[in-house]
This record gives C-alpha cells, structure tokens and sequence, in this order.
C-alpha cells in the first residue's frame, strides 16, 4: 500500500514540473511576442529602432542609423525646358543605414528637401512646400531602394538654372543623399540687365576699384607665329545600334545647287555631284558597309568613310535629314555648315559620326557660347577663350577610343566642348563674327603653351581650383580660385573653373577691354597672335 501511494506522488509531482515548464514556455513566447509588437510600435510611432538587447546583431550596431546611396537619376543631362513648363524627375536611392525611413507620423519624416533650406527655383505645385519636393509616402526599409518621382517646373526667366537638395530625416540630412538638378530655361522673359557702369571719374575717386583694375589696361598684343591655323573636326551626332532610326538615312545636299564630290580615306573618287546633288547615306552595322543612295537608287557600297569635299570654300552643307532645333527658344534648324562633310564608323564604340571638318576661324564664327547682344569685350574674351580651348583640345586629344589611338574628331559640337551650331548661327550673330575676326590667331599663353580654357556661367563669389573640383588630374596654376564680386550672392552655375562668363559681361559693362577679363580670371597668363590668318 505504501509502495502504491509513493508512485502515486512521483506521478503527480512529474506532471506538476511539466506543467510548470509548460506555463513558463508560453510565457517566454507571450512576452517575446509583446517586445516585438512594442518594437514596431515604437518604430512606427516614434521613428527609432528598438531591439531586444540579446539579439541585436553586430551588423545593426555598426551601421548608422541613417545613410543613402543613389543609384539611379532621370534624367541625368541638364533638363531645357520653355518658362513655365514642368518635367518630371526621379530619383531613387538606396536605404543604406539601420533605420527604416519613414514619411507620417514621426518625428523625422524622410524627405528631399533644398539642401540650405532656401525656396527651390523649380517649385511645383505637388511639392509640399517651396522647399520640399517630396517625401516618403508609406516607409523604405534597409537594403531597400526608395523611389523619388516628382515635378519641377521651369521659372518664368530665361537662363541656366541650378538647385542642389537632399534626403533629410527630419532637420538632419542623410549622408549620400544630396542631388543637384540643372535646368536650361527659354522662351520666357529676359534676365534684368546690370547696374549702369559708374563714371571713370568715380571710378578713379572710388576708395573701392572694380576688381579687373588689378590688371594693366594695356591692350598690345605680341606675335609669336610658331602655329598654322588648325583644321578642326567637330563631331555633330552620332547614330548606333539603338537609335540609327532616328538618324539614318543621312541625307546631304548642298545650297544653291553648289557642285561637290564624295571621296573616300585615300582620296578615290566615288560620286561627282555636279548639281548638289541630294544624297542618302546609310550605314550597315552588321555588314560594317556604307551605302550611298539617289533617288531610292543605289549609287555604290563601300567599306571606306565617306568625305563630302566641296569645290569652293563658300559652299555650304545641309544635313535635310537632320532636325537640329529649337535653340533657346528660337524656332531654327541649324543644320547648314561650312567647310566639308564626313561619315565614319568607329568600331571601338561601335558609332557611326557625322563630322563636320573646318578651318578654326571659320568654326569659331558658329560658336554660340553668349549672347551676339553681349557687350563687345566680351565677345572678344570670349571668343579667345574659345579659340584657345579648341587649340588646346587640337594639341592635346581626347577622343582617341579608335582602333589606331588616332582622334576621330577634335571637338563634339555640345557643352561637352563648346556649343556649335553652324552657318545659320553664323549668319545670325554677327557682332560674335567680328570678335572672332577681329581676334584672330590670338591665344591665351601659359608658359607659352596654350592653356586649358575653361569657361563657366556664373559664380557665387570665386571661381574653384580645377583641381579641387577634378577638372584637372593636378594643380594648374592658371587655373586657381579668385575672387569674383560680381557673383557674391548668386548661384554657383557649372563647374566654377575659369572665367564665369555672367562676371565677364558686368566686367565689360564697367568698363574693363577683353585683356583685362582674360587675364584676370586667368591666372599669370599672356595673350599672344600664334598664326598668321588669311
């Protein structure tokens, strides 16, 4: 009896340790499950993480709580746009940090917001402020890729536009998260213009000289004809694989019926256009052939570029393929050229240019870089500039990605060198047509090489060092930060290395010649007559 009440007690008390371990189990689970469900709330509530101390991992503890990546941006060139009209714009950055970003009901909401709090230029009505262009709509979590589509619109005055924003968690800003949106605007009103000049006698009385008065006003300029005029090769578009649609067939004629002939790389002659003949050329990107069409018929096949040679120097091209326009508003196709015509496949990029070959005083008659109203001496400055940038670019190239290293071309006709747009823009500016002959052959000097010419829009009090911003691989000592007082308080628009062409026109307006500007913002330079020109 005895034996049977014992193993009676052992049974009861194994069942009260295995009820016990069982109540302690859910209660493990239950207040597991309250931590999580505190943490969330917190999260969402509050904006912070709250982690169970036990299983925080080294991984969350090291990364900063915020930080971002971006990943993509569309579009990425400068956006033109007419005054007044709106584009949309995204951005999408990657979540990089610990803290999941979230948009109502914290805190810090993650936003996109002006980077100095100031009213962004390209404000739209979507925005939520003037200064905020978007924010988190629902949460980004980490290693997650957030998207930042919105709209900007362009301001009501014409010029080029720029605003730098940034992701912000609430008045903190998130480290990568900074953007900088450039905007070209036409067709609006005209920027007002500058003060008027004061008097030179008040400018000799005034205890404060314009800034260019450090710089002698004498305006001699020595020869050193150690150069020819160089033949340039200005790369007008190119068509590949993607969009040849949308540039092929090339279709070529010349003005007023002008006789010309189509020669290949040695010089045999193909076609004799005796009437300017309006031909087609196409190219072939699997067969690596050009073709040379009339009239829907075909002329002949060649595996050899295509050079369009005219017969006398006034001839003019037309691309009538080509529609190469608006240009700041302004309703023309500028697709009529001088000099000769080339088509050329480059199979290390697997593009087929167009180029437009001419003799430099010629090219730099169609480079619209500044208004032709601007003040003459800056047009003279400005035309020097240019000279000298596409000498130095002659000398020095860069487009060498061809089979034989050799350049395919010396300049692109964009801002990725200098915009050039041709006859027709020459024919519409001709007060920059007088700079540039009443400059000829003169280059700006350094050490009595051309100097890399740099040229911007406008500063924000001094110019940058090309080396601080990696315009250069080192130092340039023509090339150095300056003060500039024309831009104290104004946007920073482009690079800031060089002369800022806005400063450049007040100088002139004051009264300062094209040397004075030159040198100047050049830094220890000289101007010199380099070749002699027809």
């Amino acid at each position: 009896m005895e034996e049977k009440e014992l193993k009676n007690k052992k049974s009861h008390s194994s069942k009260e340790v295995w009820l016990a371990l069982f109540i302690a189990i859910i209660i493990v689970v239950i207040v597991s499950m309250l931590l999580s469900l505190l943490g969330n709330f917190l999260q969402n509530k509050f904006g912070v993480n709250y982690a169970y101390a036990a299983t925080a991992t080294t991984e969350q503890v090291a990364k900063p709580a915020y930080k971002a990546l971006r990943v993509e941006q569309n579009p990425i060139e400068p956006l033109k746009l007419k005054a007044g009209e709106e584009a949309t714009f995204i951005v999408k950055f990657k979540n990089i940090g610990a803290q999941k970003w979230l948009g109502k009901n914290i805190d810090k909401p993650v936003s996109l917001k002006m980077i100095n709090g100031e009213n962004s230029d390209f404000y739209a009505k979507e925005w939520l402020s003037q200064n905020e262009a978007y924010r988190v709509k629902y949460y980004v979590d980490p290693n997650v890729v957030g998207t930042f589509k919105f709209k900007v619109k362009a301001p009501d005055i014409n010029g080029p536009y720029s605003n730098k924003l940034s992701l912000f968690a609430g008045k903190d800003p998130i480290p990568g998260g900074t953007i900088e949106i450039i905007m070209n605007v036409y067709g609006g009103k005209n920027p007002s213009p500058p003060p008027p000049p004061i008097a030179n006698e008040q400018i000799n009385n005034s205890p404060t000289p314009y800034f260019w008065q450090v710089i002698s006003s004498d305006q001699s300029i020595p020869e050193d004809l150690r150069f020819t005029e160089p033949t340039l090769r200005v790369a007008l578009f190119f068509a590949d694989t993607k969009d040849q649609e949308k540039y092929l067939p090339i279709k070529i004629q010349t003005l007023d019926n002008a006789p010309y002939e189509i020669r290949d790389k040695n010089n045999n002659l193909l076609v004799n256009a005796t009437s300017g003949d309006l031909l087609e050329i196409n190219f072939d990107f699997n067969l690596k052939r050009y073709f040379i069409n009339s009239n829907g018929q075909r002329l002949l096949m060649t595996d050899q570029l295509l050079r369009f040679l005219p017969r006398d120097e006034n001839t003019i091209f037309k691309i009538v393929s080509w529609n190469n326009g608006p240009f700041w508003g302004m309703p023309v196709n500028d697709n009529e050229f001088r000099g000769l015509i080339e088509v050329q496949y480059n199979p290390n990029t697997e593009r087929c240019w167009l180029i437009n070959e001419l003799p430099m005083e010629k090219y730099l008659k169609s480079v619209s870089e500044v208004s032709d109203s601007s003040p003459y001496e800056l047009l003279k400055a400005q035309k020097i500039a240019a000279r000298t940038y596409a000498i130095f670019r002659y000398l020095n190239p860069k487009y060498t990605d061809t089979p034989d290293e050799e350049p395919i071309f010396t300049l692109k006709a964009t801002q990725a060198d200098q915009v050039y747009r041709g006859y027709n823009f020459e024919k519409r500016a001709p007060n920059i047509g007088r700079a540039a002959e009443e400059t000829r052959g003169q280059v700006i000097l350094y050490n009595n090489d051309p100097i890399v010419a740099y040229y911007f829009a406008q500063s924000d009090g001094r110019t940058r060092s090309s080396y601080d911003v990696r315009m250069t691989t080192a130092p340039v000592p023509y090339l150095i930060a300056k003060n500039d007082p024309p831009g104290v308080g104004k946007k920073l628009l482009g690079h800031g290395v060089g002369m800022p062409q806005r400063s450049a026109i007040v100088a002139a307006q004051q009264g300062a010649n094209y040397l004075q500007i030159l040198k100047y913002y050049y830094t220890g330079v000289d101007i010199k007559k380099v070749y002699p020109v027809k």
